[in-house]
């Protein structure tokens, strides 16, 4: 039989391919020679989708803004193009996804639950039902209630304060003391819209015990309600006030039992969130006394390039399985591929601000294996340090077949590593 051509039958609704997951699903759907019906907005598909139009068969464009219009449309316009599956890389559109799969007798996670998986504050009270491990929730900031209200002095410090929608370390401060809250309040309330779709956010703002142990995070398929991790990602991020991530290591080089408690706790939270289909990325974090708390889970495969961590360290692509499932051809039996070396994504930040003149990366590594790298800013545009991931400036994959050398060819990576800013 000609699998080729048999695939070539088979569409896939991609929901905003937008950023590194979304490129990876359209790499993916191509490679296994299925076609992709995009679902996107004329802005974003001419200012950031047109470069990879060699991948894309057929483009549905959507005003995302109106979260119910933007369903009925996407649902009434999938039989018209033989859409088979529904899979979705844009964290902010997760919950028309799991919709648009729900009316269309499709595989997904648990429409009923796609609120608890974008909004934090849902998400909370969803997991303390459910008795996850969780960070306290000290007090919520909303319309009706603003910071001057609260009584400083019975809040617990350190704390996190924290929009209830937002993404990529947008609006997240640690608070030292009260005399921060008020400015960590405003920078949280600061997004309004979501960008670019103009989805209108809840205003709700979150204040939460701060966890202050290491970060990691779980990717995982889950088939007819079976969890299912590839295992558990190692997370960097920046200190100070405003955090961002700057480096991921899969597997994360841990002992195997607390990996194993990283992994329970995960199964968890998306059993409570109702992902009993699809892939998952959770977010958690230790606390003082080395126990997993979780921090937010969703319905997507991670961003910052770790599902081709996971392929490197595995040989399996987690996007692949979560394509096939989505159109049913996964067998119940899928067990994930476990991994027999360590992968590591290093990003490059500024330090200070200027135009950007040239950045020299390593061309090999003594104790890992060079894999890819990218520079993702312009010869002379203004850069300058911040608190989130768009500050970036590129990034760097290699492997390694022992953890000590993963976590060595980090550190030679950045010392080797020359950015020169005027």
């Amino acid at each position: 039989m000609n699998t080729q051509a048999k695939n070539e039958n088979v569409s896939v609704l991609v929901i905003e391919p937008m950023g590194a997951g979304g490129e990876l699903l359209l790499q993916t759907i191509r490679c296994l020679g299925y076609r992709s019906v995009v679902a996107t907005t004329r802005e974003v598909y001419n200012s950031i989708l047109k470069k990879h139009s060699e991948l894309i068969d057929d483009v549905l464009f959507v005003d995302f803004s109106d979260t119910q219009a933007a369903t009925e449309l996407l649902v009434n316009q999938a039989p018209n193009f033989g859409v088979s599956g529904v899979v979705v890389a844009w964290e902010f559109l997760t919950d028309i996804a799991a919709e648009v799969a729900a009316r269309l007798n499709m595989c997904g996670p648990e429409a009923t639950l796609a609120k608890a998986r974008r909004n934090k504050l849902t998400m909370y009270r969803t997991l303390e039902n459910a008795h996850c491990p969780i960070p306290t929730l000290q007090a919520v900031i909303t319309p009706d209630r603003d910071c001057t209200q609260l009584l400083y002095e019975e809040l617990d410090y350190p704390l996190i304060v924290k929009p209830a929608e937002n993404s990529a370390s947008f609006g997240v401060t640690v608070v030292s003391s009260g005399e921060d809250i008020q400015q960590a309040v405003k920078d949280a309330g600061q997004w309004t819209h979501e960008s670019p779709h103009g989805i209108p956010f809840s205003r709700e703002i979150l204040i939460q015990e701060y966890i202050p142990g290491q970060e990691f995070s779980v990717e995982a398929l889950s088939v007819s309600g079976r969890y299912l991790p590839w295992g558990v990602t190692m997370k960097f991020t920046t200190e100070g006030k405003a955090r961002a991530e700057t480096a991921h290591i899969f597997p994360a080089p841990i002992p195997a039992l607390l990996r194993d408690k990283i992994l329970q706790a995960a199964e968890q939270t998306a059993v409570a969130l109702g992902i009993t289909n699809g892939i998952s990325h959770t977010e958690i974090k230790l606390d003082k006394k080395g126990n997993p708390r979780i921090i937010e889970s969703c319905s997507r495969p991670a961003g910052d390039y770790i599902p081709r961590l996971v392929e490197l360290a595995t040989g399996e692509n987690p996007i692949g399985m979560y394509v096939k499932q989505s159109i049913g051809e996964l067998g119940f039996d899928f067990v994930p591929a476990k991994p027999f070396r360590y992968a590591a994504i290093q990003f490059l930040r500024p330090v200070t601000e200027g135009r950007i003149r040239w950045i020299d990366m390593p061309k090999a590594l003594r104790r890992a294996e060079m894999v890819d790298s990218r520079v993702t800013v312009a010869e002379n545009a203004y850069v300058s340090p911040g608190s989130t991931n768009i500050e970036r400036l590129g990034w760097a994959i290699f492997v390694a077949q022992k953890s000590e050398d993963i976590v060595a060819a980090m550190d030679e990576f950045n010392y080797g590593t020359r950015i020169y800013i005027k």
